[in-house]
């Protein structure tokens, strides 16, 4: 039976993942196993799960997507109760006017951010959105009982929000890069009763939002043969660039850049091709600003590949995808694995 790829990226996506927080690893780590794979932790707290095809000089395909998400981190608590906090990677402060949010302290708090209305602000104030660390989330307490309940350190996730739009979109808060973790349990999941000629390393790296720090020290102990990172970028809205977005839809964006390995980029692209999956490509001349970056540069050096999903609203608690986009990523990650594993 296929597996129901809305709803495992909706787990995914309600569990929460900002740096430190355990969550979302336990459900990864929880689909791995229904999949099979051997499970194990890295000292960061990045999730590894393998799988062997039985041969003891088997190459190793990695394929790798991120597990934290951003949000931010409780620096205190003031005189009037509310919590203070700084951002816990790229969180966009545009989206958090009103947002409401999850507080982890002694346990879960459900809480909002503070908004003053327009009535208040006066006639230049209402468009301005102040520093994150100007910014108060209401818990409903005064401040002696959330002191006692929250202290400085706690982290603080997007409430979980995800739900189904029209057609094959769902929107939710995470999806950056859920989208990418649930591409790569699909990937397994159309590998099962395969016989490959490599063994394959499914990574969840924790600490991209930070610096991309967990693939680094994963792709370190796993020592892959080569690898594919699996990331979002951007997907196109009116008001944003053409020539910088994908489309819905339109398949996974190819990466192109000095960084990625140059064959297996053009061998996903003709792979695309030959088995009719849409795809679309995205240049880049520098660093691609995912993990990719890092695994090619751990130990030695790794052969990699990209790949992003198109997704709208990044960073935000409302970010959209198309599922097409996520089951033809892992569509296409499975016809390397069949069909390039041996020569890796």
């Amino acid at each position: 039976m296929a597996m129901d790829l809305c709803a495992v990226l909706g787990t995914l996506s309600g569990a929460a993942g900002v740096g430190g927080l355990a969550a979302a690893p336990d459900a990864a780590t929880a689909f791995l196993r229904e999949l099979g794979c051997e499970v194990e932790r890295d000292p960061l707290g990045s999730v590894i799960g393998c799988r062997r095809c039985g041969r003891d000089d088997a190459p190793l395909l990695m394929l790798e997507a991120h597990i934290d998400e951003v949000g931010l981190i409780v620096t205190g608590v003031d005189d009037g109760g509310f919590v203070r906090v700084s951002a816990c990677g790229g969180t966009d402060r545009r989206a958090l006017i009103a947002a409401e949010v999850v507080v982890h302290g002694d346990k879960d708090y459900a809480g909002v951010f503070c908004s003053v209305p327009p009535h208040l602000s006066g006639p230049d104030g209402g468009g301005k959105i102040p520093p994150i660390p100007e910014l108060g989330i209401d818990v409903g307490m005064d401040a002696r009982r959330a002191r006692r309940h929250i202290r400085p350190g706690d982290r603080v996730s997007f409430r979980p929000n995800f739900r189904p739009l029209a057609g094959e979109r769902v929107s939710g808060k995470s999806l950056d890069d859920r989208a990418g973790v649930a591409a790569v349990l699909r990937c397994l999941d159309l590998l099962a009763g395969e016989e490959l000629e490599c063994d394959i390393a499914a990574v969840f790296a924790v600490q991209e939002e930070l610096g991309c720090r967990g693939s680094a020290a994963a792709a370190y102990r796993v020592a892959p043969s080569a690898a594919i990172a699996v990331d979002v970028s951007f997907a196109h809205t009116p008001d944003a660039d053409r020539a910088r977005c994908g489309v819905l839809a339109g398949g996974p964006m190819i990466g192109w850049a000095p960084g990625l390995d140059d064959r297996l980029t053009r061998r996903l692209l003709a792979l695309a091709e030959e088995a009719g999956i849409p795809s679309q490509n995205e240049v880049m001349g520098g660093d691609t600003g995912t993990d990719a970056d890092s695994i090619a540069d751990a130990r030695g050096g790794v052969r990699t590949a990209l790949l992003s999903i198109p997704l709208r609203y990044m960073h935000t608690p409302a970010e959209v995808v198309d599922l097409r986009d996520v089951e033809n990523t892992a569509r296409l990650m499975a016809e390397f694995a069949k069909k390039e594993g041996e020569a890796l």
